[in-house]
Formats: structure tokens, C-alpha cells, sequence
């Protein structure tokens, strides 16, 4: 028997061999040198999805092929490989797994046969594997006084699948892998968002990578504006006691081409800081970051602790700003419920505030039946905690000088046993 090297496989630096069997005689089929034409990586949050294309010369009759450096951790009832010519001048009879001489990867053999001699044919190689994994980070620097800030945002690659690979088009999906037989207990995300990186990646095995996903001009001037929460436990029977939101200080900024920024981004924790005039660094806390898309604005929560000092500085008090949320009605049967948030501004200039409809886990479907103030509706209706998203259920509501807003409304919702 002999064997001859037809391909080369690029990540692996590996030989491919390709057998002819024509009745009881097996001989060698030298045919041209393979490549890998394309690889494009998906990744989630628990994995990956890989698709790779590599030539594959064709010469009449049977070939037995290996394609060694599959991923240990592949979900096999995920793979396959097409071939590009059509089923009747080629089709692949059989394949199984065995280890690789490493003992850590798998090699994919398989018997294709052929009717046709076609040396520019070409396989897609496409499966899921674990072991991998992406998340985002971002960090915001406010300089002058906490007048301008400095926005970047990365994303970190863990790669421990086993296998490396090159020259790789990379998207990211903020969910988890489709479920299939071997995962079924696994629940992606339905609407979970991509994300696309343009240019090619090297990742290498065992080796975390940090990309640079987007920075801002370092001259970004942020706006100051103030949130309320009037969901989460406020969805459940008060028993018609009066409660007291918390006033929110946030800091937001244009999403645009504008600011050099302009894609969108992935939710993620962001790190605050402060640099004086002596350029000295100070932490100032953690926030999180909402799913931000082109054109919106990026908005963040200030830590309670800094709350003054920002202000201070943007000759804005939260403080000057008095809450209270009253549920005049509750229907336990229908699940509907009136209510009337009370909002004051002492202070002498006008004061813009977001009312945030946020829901809890257990409450799904939440209608606004009425309201005195047009509220903006968001397009996602799941019982998830829509606390930090920019397309929360919200009212924009501007507070006069020294003056008093109502804002009456009436829900109907629908509880969900957890």
C-alpha cells in the first residue's frame, strides 16, 4: 500500500492522504496540493461555529480521505463537509473520527466516490465546537473636570479548543450556541444580536487574545441626564403605599461616525475613570453597558459615589429632583394596575427625566393601557430585566423649573409561575 501527501493542511502543518481502491487494488491518487481557501469563525458565549473551505482535487473512482485537526471538543451531530461538485458526479459514502498522532485533536476520515476528474473541487467543512468563548470590555476616561471623556471598548477571545487558526473572519453573537441533540439543555438566546469584526485574526491555542474593538475621539463631551425606574417590584401589589424611586445619574454620548465611533456595540461591564490635570489616574467604579447600535446613544450609570462630583461639574443636582410613585389600583384577577408618579424639580432651571418601564423576571407582556404622557414603546416584550437596555418601554418627561409633572397610566401584565 502506498500513501502519498495530495494536500496540506495549513493550521495543523499536516499532510492529507488520499487512497484509490479499484476492486482488491489500492493505489496511490497523486493529485494537486490542497489549500484552505476561507475560515470563518462564530463565536458565542460557550463555543464556536466553524466553516472552512479547502480544495479538494477530484480524479475518478474511490478515495479515502483523512482531514486531521478536528477540534476535540466538536459536537459531531453538527458536522458536514459538502462537496462542491453535485451528487451525482461525486458523493461521500462513509466517515468516522479517530485520534490524531497527538491524541488530542480528531481526524476526519471519510470515502468519496467519484465519477468525474475535477481538480478545482473544493469541500466546506462546517461544525460546532466548544471551548470557546468571547466577551467585551470597556473602559471610559473623563478628563477636564469630567467635561470630556475618552471612550474604548475590546474584546477578549479565550481559545482553549484545542486547535488553532489562521487568517480567520470573525463574528460575534451574544448568546449561546444553537442547541442541538448533544446540547439540547442548553437555551440560546433568541434574539441574541451579532457582531462582525472587519479585517483577518490569528488565534492561536491556549493563547487569550485582546482585540481592540473601537475607541473614541479623546475630545468626547457627554451629556448628563437622569433616570427613574418605575418597573420591577413596582409591577406587584403595593398595597397603595407610596414609594420613593431612586434618582439615576447617567452620562450618554452619540454612537456616530462623528465621535469616531459608529458600530455597534456589544453589552459589557465598563471600568470608570478620572485623570486630573497631573495626569494621575483614578478609578472611580464599574458600570454596564447596554447593546448600543449605530446612532444610539451610549449610556451608562455614574456609581452612587460619584454622583456629587460629577455633577458638580456639569452644574447639575440630582437632588433637586423628588419622586413618588403611587399605585391607586390593583386587580389581582386581571392582572392590571393604575398608577401616578409624582415628580418635582426645585431647582431653577428645567430638568429632563426618563421613566424606565422595566420588567422583572416572572412578569411577560406588559401593556400600557393609557397613559397622560406618550410613552416610547420598545419592540422586545420578554420578562427579562430591561433596566440598563436604551430600548426599554420609557417616558421622556421634562420637569419646569421649580415646577411639578403627574404622570398617571394603567398596566395590564401577565405573571409567570417561575
Amino acid at each position: 500500500m502506498l500513501l502519498l501527501p495530495v494536500l496540506f493542511h495549513k493550521i495543523t502543518k499536516k499532510a492529507v492522504y488520499l487512497l484509490v481502491l479499484t476492486g482488491t487494488t489500492t493505489f496511490a491518487f497523486a493529485g494537486a496540493t490542497g489549500t484552505i481557501l476561507s475560515t470563518t469563525l462564530t463565536l458565542y458565549k460557550n463555543g464556536a461555529l466553524l466553516n472552512q473551505g479547502q480544495t479538494l482535487p477530484l480524479s475518478s473512482g474511490k478515495h479515502r480521505m483523512l482531514i486531521p485537526g478536528i477540534a476535540s471538543s466538536i459536537i459531531k451531530e453538527s458536522l458536514m463537509f459538502p462537496l462542491s461538485a453535485q451528487p451525482k458526479e461525486a458523493s461521500i459514502v462513509e466517515s468516522i473520527f479517530t485520534k490524531s498522532e497527538n491524541n488530542k485533536n480528531l481526524t476526519l476520515d471519510f470515502l468519496i466516490n467519484s465519477n468525474v476528474h475535477e481538480p478545482k473541487s473544493f469541500i466546506n467543512l462546517t461544525y460546532l465546537l466548544r471551548n470557546m468563548s468571547w466577551k467585551p470590555h470597556y473602559a471610559i476616561q473623563f478628563r477636564s473636570g469630567y467635561q470630556y471623556l475618552f471612550f474604548n471598548g475590546s474584546v477578549e477571545i479565550i481559545n482553549t479548543s484545542g486547535i488553532s487558526f489562521k487568517n480567520s473572519q470573525i463574528q460575534f453573537v451574544d448568546g449561546a450556541i444553537p442547541p442541538t441533540q448533544e446540547n439540547s439543555t442548553e437555551k440560546p438566546q433568541t434574539k441574541a444580536k451579532g457582531y462582525s469584526y472587519k479585517g483577518l485574526l490569528d488565534l492561536h491555542e491556549n493563547e487569550p487574545k485582546r482585540l481592540n474593538w473601537i475607541s473614541s475621539k479623546d475630545t468626547l463631551k457627554p451629556k448628563l441626564e437622569y433616570r427613574i425606574s418605575v418597573g420591577g417590584d413596582y409591577l406587584k401589589d403595593m398595597d397603595n403605599k407610596p414609594a420613593n424611586p431612586v434618582i439615576e445619574t447617567w452620562v450618554s454620548f452619540d454612537n456616530s461616525a462623528e465621535n469616531n465611533l459608529g458600530q455597534d456595540l456589544p453589552p459589557g461591564p465598563a471600568v470608570l475613570y478620572y485623570q486630573d490635570e497631573q495626569g494621575k489616574f483614578e478609578i472611580l467604579g464599574s458600570t454596564h453597558l447596554a447593546h448600543t447600535g449605530i446612532g444610539q446613544k451610549v449610556s451608562v450609570r455614574i456609581p452612587s459615589t460619584q454622583i456629587d462630583k460629577i455633577e458638580k461639574n456639569h452644574n447639575k443636582e440630582s437632588k433637586s429632583i423628588e419622586a413618588t410613585l403611587e399605585q391607586n389600583q390593583f386587580i389581582s384577577a386581571s392582572n392590571t394596575a393604575q398608577y401616578c408618579l409624582k415628580l418635582k424639580n426645585t431647582s431653577k432651571v428645567p430638568v429632563t427625566i426618563r421613566a424606565v418601564l422595566d420588567l422583572p423576571d416572572g412578569i411577560e407582556n406588559c401593556t400600557i393601557i393609557r397613559d397622560t404622557i406618550p410613552h416610547v414603546k420598545s419592540d422586545d416584550k420578554s420578562s427579562v430585566d430591561k433596566h440598563y437596555d436604551n430600548d426599554s418601554t420609557h417616558w421622556n418627561i421634562t420637569i419646569p423649573a421649580e415646577g411639578d409633572v403627574q404622570l398617571k397610566y394603567q398596566l395590564s401584565f401577565i405573571k409567570v409561575a417561575k
